[in-house]
């Protein structure tokens, strides 16, 4: 799950200038959730994750994994930066799940193959 939720105005109207008690309720269990489900490294620095990215930039950063770069991927200010891209590679870093799950995750989300030269890459940069 992405770190990042869409808030939407609710279409309730306040009684008297307060929301109902029921929707902050529900609004703060919602954002509890977002946050939960976020990788650690998400909200502190964590400098073997900043260097396995930064090497992974660096050496593979300009080949693709489906129709974008690694680098656009990895990048917030790129149009086709991804949350899923970035959290996926932590929890791979992290050993929180297999090279096989990564690999499959990426591949699908993404529409290539397992054995893009891009996935590769990344996964070589974790085992050199």
């Amino acid at each position: 799950m992405s770190c990042f939720a869409q808030l939407r105005s609710s279409s309730r109207t306040a009684v008297n200038g307060r929301a109902p008690r029921a929707a902050l309720l529900v609004g703060t269990l919602a954002l509890a959730g977002v946050f939960a489900g976020c990788a650690p490294d998400a909200w502190k620095p964590n400098p073997t994750y900043d260097a396995f990215l930064n090497k992974v930039d660096k050496n593979c950063g300009t080949m693709r994994i489906g129709e974008a770069s690694i680098s656009q991927l990895m990048n917030p200010g790129s149009n086709l930066y991804s949350a899923y891209f970035v959290d996926m590679t932590s929890r791979f870093e992290s050993g929180r799940i297999s090279t096989e799950d990564y690999m499959e995750g990426i591949a699908s989300t993404f529409t290539t193959i397992l054995d893009t030269a891009g996935i590769r890459c990344i996964i070589a940069q974790k085992n050199p």
